[in-house]
């Protein structure tokens, strides 16, 4: 086909043709009129008669044979014309008139006569195949198998039968079943050869179905069983299987009586009679027994199975195990019961507020009938504005938590006080989008028996809801002896605040616990969910810190609480002023006992009381002067970023492998008025503690891509600049974005730059500082391993992260001359870069020959660089004098 298809376009005319490739010689003269061929190849043997045939009636299709030879049919055994006269002329006529394929065939299996059918099967004429032995013409092997295969008696004569698998003259393969047997007082053997493939693919369609119908069935968790007009079993699905205990092959074909117990076996056929002979259908609910003993409730439904006529021929079975079902409306009574039972008051409501339901007991404590409470709104019932700020705040906690619980006090219908214990729930249904809110009542006065209520109230001021003084004691031992443990210190606050009193005697004591209970919540927001918060006085109250990574974050808090209550608060239409001291002991510098830590927390805030310049005190006097100053320093560095204190100083970084500058690093300073150039050290950690190293990060940035578009304009050529970038800059959502304006402000490019970050930083398992990593590398911005050798986490990002440079650790080079090993090291990072063609840098380099032949590298630690460094007009300068190769 292929020397075809390359030889057409050069010995024709026409470039456009088509080529047939048939795989048969059989009735060429048909095909060939069928299509108008213009050639025609063939490279099989064909009759001369045949080419004659061809070349007179299609003068206009170039032939060209292949080969010479003349087909020949091995072992052609020549009939004797007694054989051949054992068919009559009319008979011969006959068979080329009947569309079966039929064969005869002598003793020594030669065949002696076909009709033009079952030559056509093999592509051959019936005079091709008369005087070959079958065995020749069939698929080897065949023949074997019809001598050999079982004789069946029909109508006294023997019969074999053999279905087998061959190809048709068009290369499909097809199914055939061959039918022999011996004629009547003759050794003639007459064949018929029929093509079973359409009905071998219906009975593999009506199995595919069954099976389907089967794994359907399968699917429902109910049981499934067919049964014919005898109440025998003819199919069932798995489930039914395991009713019964027994496959599906031990269960078709046998009853009811064969399978069950006799009085269920009783019960289930006089369903089927009902159902075949009535032609009705039979729903009902019933106990059946499985075969693991289990008694179970089931729904069963009965239909008739009928044929297209309408006749019945069966029955169809489905039972639905509603036995869960039962045992939950069983238990809806019991609950019932329960409601109506409890000694509980409990009182059910529509989400509007409106009774739908209440038990006897409510109506006992509440003194109320129950036509008297129904369809009312159960605020109605509460009097006074404390009793509707309840339920509003109860509505609230419902909407945020699903649930409200705590003491409360009301008045019954005579004017009776009842204190109770309340629990709300809301109940929400799904299937109808409506809840409910459902009001349980204990009396705390009668009722001794719930000790999770009384603990509860026990360890929790009832006014704030904060812990208590006993529940403190309990948490700070704990946390004391965590701390000493763990070796993490914790801070101990003691807050009092001054004003309430006065509250109190103004506008009376329930103004003043809506001040306390605004004062827990605003300490509440200024914690954090894991801080412990209690109330031991009046007006005291006791803050835990644990797990303190230093003092400053102690005093962030305390200035957060400070803050909280700077201004006049406003709280149901009064103006409220309060004034706090604030008292820090940290354990275990101030103490490792529980007496001890507290003591010195309320040492301090008397001192803090006295003394007004700061809000709190530490027990520690210098730690309170440190933050005083820490707290100056915040203010100046918060003002320093305003003003444009701070400047972008610059450095060339050396390639230790290429010995050459290769970037330009940035350095960050601080211009302070009174103390002067400040490095990098003395207010960095500062002002990730104040939450403004985001935007001084961008503010370098800036400075140093305004600079690079400066140098890219004048024609100097800086490589990249390179750029700290810390692990809290990583984790901002916003870093990409941020710094895609400020390239498109500038008209910097991404390629310009480089950021250094640290190898630890490879490792954090943080989604967001992955994501922006690899985002960095997509914007085409390079990075660069800040201090390499520290870690190894780096080698799975390189090919990920695109990363472009190695910054060999401090460790890596300090002390490496006259150490063997420690140069070995060194050359090995060397191979490593140069392998995956990344460029290394280091922080420093010593005066060694074999490292640095006399250069200095220019490079240093992240931010806190040591060596003199660049103002931008002098890196101006030195880059127009030293140019890159």
């Amino acid at each position: 086909m292929k020397l075809v298809e390359a030889l057409l376009p050069i010995n024709s005319t026409t470039s456009d043709f088509s080529i047939v490739h048939h795989i048969c010689a059989n009735e060429l003269e048909t095909m060939i009129s069928e299509d108008h061929y213009h050639y025609f190849i063939c490279e099989r043997p064909i009759l001369n008669s045949v080419r004659k045939s061809i070349t007179e009636k299609y003068p206009e299709t170039h032939c060209i044979y292949l080969t010479d030879e003349q087909p020949s049919l091995k072992s052609v055994k020549i009939p004797s014309p007694e054989m051949m006269n054992l068919i009559s002329a009319e008979v011969k006529s006959a068979l080329d008139y009947i569309s079966i394929p039929i064969y005869y065939q002598n003793s020594q299996s030669i065949i002696i006569y076909c009709n033009t059918y079952f030559s056509q099967i093999f592509g051959l004429l019936p005079d091709d195949l008369i005087g070959q032995c079958l065995h020749e013409v069939l698929p080897n092997g065949v023949i074997d198998k019809v001598n050999n295969s079982t004789l069946r008696m029909i109508n006294d004569h023997q019969v074999r039968l053999l279905e087998f698998e061959m190809r048709d003259v068009t290369g499909i393969k097809r199914e055939f079943l061959i039918r022999e047997e011996v004629a009547d007082d003759s050794d003639l053997k007459v064949g018929l050869l029929f093509d079973i493939s359409e009905m071998n693919t219906a009975k593999a369609t009506i199995e595919k179905e069954r099976v389907m119908l089967r794994a359907t069935a399968n699917l429902s968790s109910d049981l499934i069983f067919f049964k014919d007009l005898e109440s025998r079993f003819i199919g069932c699905n798995k489930q039914f299987e395991e009713f019964v205990g027994c496959p599906e092959a031990d269960i078709l074909g046998k009853k009811d009586d064969q399978l069950f117990e006799i009085n269920q076996a009783r019960m289930c056929q006089a369903q089927d009679t009902q159902v075949i002979e009535n032609n009705e259908i039979y729903v009902n609910n019933e106990y059946l027994t499985y075969n693991n003993g289990e008694e179970h409730y089931i729904f069963m439904q009965k239909v008739p199975l009928k044929d297209k006529d309408g006749k019945v021929q069966g029955l169809i079975a489905i039972g639905r195990d509603i036995t869960e079902k039962s045992i939950i409306k069983r238990q809806l009574k019991l609950a019932n019961a329960v409601f109506e039972n409890s000694r509980d008051g409990i009182l059910v409501t529509d989400n509007t507020g409106l009774v739908i339901t209440a038990n006897d007991a409510c109506l006992d404590i509440a003194g109320y009938s129950k036509a008297e409470l129904l369809n009312q709104k159960i605020a109605s019932f509460a009097y006074g504005r404390d009793y509707r700020r309840l339920f509003i705040n109860i509505e609230r906690a419902l909407l945020s938590h699903g649930k409200w619980q705590g003491d409360v006090n009301f008045y019954t219908k005579q004017g009776d006080l009842g204190y109770f214990w309340l629990e709300v729930y809301q109940i929400k249904h799904s299937e109808t989008e409506i809840d409910n809110r459902v009001y349980s009542f204990t009396d705390l006065t009668q009722n001794k028996y719930n000790e999770e209520k009384i603990q509860y109230l026990s360890k929790h001021d009832s006014l704030t809801g904060l812990n208590n003084r006993i529940a403190l004691f309990n948490h700070l031992e704990t946390a004391i002896a965590r701390s000493n443990h763990k070796q993490i210190p914790i801070g101990i606050l003691f807050i009092e605040i001054k004003g309430i009193k006065t509250i109190n005697e103004r506008y009376g004591h329930n103004q003043g616990d809506l001040v306390f209970r605004d004062v827990a919540k605003r300490l509440k927001q200024s914690a954090s969910d894991k801080d412990f918060i209690a109330r031991i006085g009046d007006d005291q109250f006791v803050l835990v810190i644990e797990e303190l990574d230093n003092e400053q974050v102690v005093a962030l808090i305390a200035r957060q609480i400070a803050q909280q209550f700077s201004e006049t608060i406003t709280i149901e239409g009064v103006a409220v002023d309060l004034s706090l001291s604030i008292g820090i002991s940290i354990c275990p510098d101030d103490g490792i006992e529980l007496d001890t830590v507290l003591s010195n927390a309320e040492t301090a805030m008397l001192r803090s009381k006295k003394d007004k310049s700061s809000a709190y005190h530490f027990y520690t006097n210098e730690l309170t002067v440190n933050s005083t100053h820490q707290l100056a320093r915040e203010n100046e560095l918060k003002l320093a970023l305003v003003k444009d204190q701070f400047e972008v100083y610059y450095q060339p970084q050396y390639d230790l492998n290429k010995r050459q500058i290769v970037a330009i690093e940035c350095m960050l300073r601080w211009h302070h008025p009174e103390q002067g150039v400040l490095l990098p050290e003395r207010f960095l950690m500062l002002a990730e503690q104040s939450g403004i190293l985001i935007e001084l990060g961008i503010k370098m940035f800036t400075k140093a891509a305004k600079q690079a578009a400066k140098w890219y304009a004048s024609g100097i050529n800086f490589g990249r600049i390179a750029l700290p970038l810390s692990k809290l800059e990583l984790s901002q959502l916003s870093l990409i974005a941020s710094i895609q304006k400020v390239l498109l402000d500038t008209g910097a490019k991404a390629s310009w730059f480089e950021f250094e970050i640290e190898e630890s930083i490879f490792s954090n398992d943080l989604y967001r500082v992955q994501e922006n990593l690899l985002n960095l590398s997509r914007l085409g911005i390079a990075l660069t391993v800040e201090g390499f050798g520290a870690e190894r986490s780096v080698l799975y990002s390189i090919d990920k992260l695109n990363i472009d440079k190695f910054k060999i650790s401090k460790h890596f080079i300090q002390g490496v001359p006259g150490f063997l090993a420690g140069e070995a090291m060194l050359k090995s990072v060397f191979v490593l870069a140069n392998s995956l063609g990344i460029d290394v840098v280091g922080e420093t380099i010593e005066n060694d020959p074999c490292l640095t032949s006399g250069d200095k590298i220019l490079t240093q630690d992240k931010w806190n660089s040591q060596k003199e460094v660049m103002t931008a007009a002098e890196a101006t300068f030195y880059l127009r004098c030293n140019k890159r190769k």
